[in-house]
């Protein structure tokens, strides 16, 4: 008689479980990582990690954060859950024992945001579980990505030619940039991005949002903030993080003191080569516009970021799971938002 797979849903208390499990992803993305729980933790939300077991062998799961709301308070999976969608019992067992603590904790609703490609099929999966479009959503869902299993001049021929003649330039012109893991580097970040959100028209996060995630990350030695300097005035600051098998364009700002000096392009192309030397496969360029969008805040960033060469990648917008009637307060309240921001 054969043995038949039970599923089985529980609580991760073992980090390396975790940590485990990710090293068998394609992309492994720092936002599922217990440190980014962690961080959010600093910032005044719950998280834990919820796997999916077949009898003993972990198959799937998600970090969740449980996010406070005044319009509610709800479970967000940034990224996730991390399962096989071809095993339709796999998302159902998964939606069900999630979906019973939400209720449990008496939650309006559950948001994911699955790392998969944006298909017809995958929506499909989605909704016959229950789950609904979100009005508005919560990480990067176009992204550009580069892979790094290719030789340095390799990937310099992949770029636009404009891009590579500025890479030139920068060391021609003398730009220095310098690496660093010092948190009082981000007040200099913190003040360039106030600078760069006016000019691009977004809102920037909050000083506090920076260092909390910044010294969650730097104790495990994932994080460095690149400065990037031309006859000792400093031009533009980036932040990267190093996590598994993927490197992430964080944060960057510039100031307008020279607009002419490509500090920026140094700055990348100084972290390209760092994540090719830590081993890393992937390079995440993080969000950009979407070619339909006529209005959006990445719209500035889309054409440097796509110049370093590399490959779009459409991932699942956010969907939401209602649990309790005030749901529909949040739905409201998101999709007056989206109107106002035009995206």
């Amino acid at each position: 008689m054969n043995h038949i797979a039970k599923l089985h849903t529980k609580i991760i208390k073992d980090i390396s479980t975790w940590e485990s499990f990710l090293d068998t992803q394609e992309f492994q993305i720092f936002v599922q990582s217990p440190s980014y729980g962690e961080f959010n933790q600093k910032l005044g939300d719950q998280s834990f990690i919820l796997g999916l077991y077949e009898d003993t062998k972990l198959v799937g799961g998600s970090l969740v954060i449980k996010v406070h709301a005044r319009r509610g308070d709800f479970y967000y999976l940034p990224y996730g859950p991390i399962l096989n969608y071809q095993e339709t019992s796999h998302l159902k067992k998964f939606t069900e024992d999630l979906k019973a603590m939400a209720k449990k904790d008496k939650l309006a609703f559950i948001r994911i945001s699955p790392f998969i490609d944006e298909t017809k099929d995958n929506k499909s999966k989605l909704t016959k579980q229950g789950y609904k479009r979100a009005p508005m959503h919560m990480i990067a869902e176009t992204t550009w990505m580069l892979n790094l299993d290719k030789p340095a001049d390799q990937l310099m021929k992949e770029m636009r030619q404009n891009h590579r003649n500025l890479i030139r330039r920068s060391k021609r012109d003398g730009v220095k940039v310098e690496t660093s893991t010092n948190i009082k580097d981000l007040n200099i970040l913190h003040d360039l991005l106030q600078q760069t959100a006016k000019r691009h028209n977004f809102n920037p996060f909050s000083l506090k949002y920076l260092q909390e995630e910044f010294q969650a990350f730097n104790k495990h030695g994932q994080v460095n903030i690149y400065k990037a300097y031309h006859e000792g005035d400093l031009l533009a600051v980036s932040v990267m993080y190093f996590y598994k098998n993927s490197a992430i364009y964080r944060h960057g700002a510039s100031n307008m003191l020279k607009p002419k000096v490509p500090a920026s392009y140094a700055i990348q192309w100084q972290a390209i080569q760092d994540a090719k030397q830590k081993g890393c496969n992937y390079y995440n360029f993080w969000g950009i516009a979407p070619e339909t969008a006529k209005k959006h805040p990445f719209k500035g960033i889309t054409r440097f970021k796509k110049g370093f060469g590399g490959f779009q990648k459409d991932i699942m917008p956010a969907y939401d799971l209602p649990i309790s009637p005030k749901y529909i307060i949040n739905f409201l309240i998101e999709t007056i938002r989206r109107i106002k921001r035009g995206f």
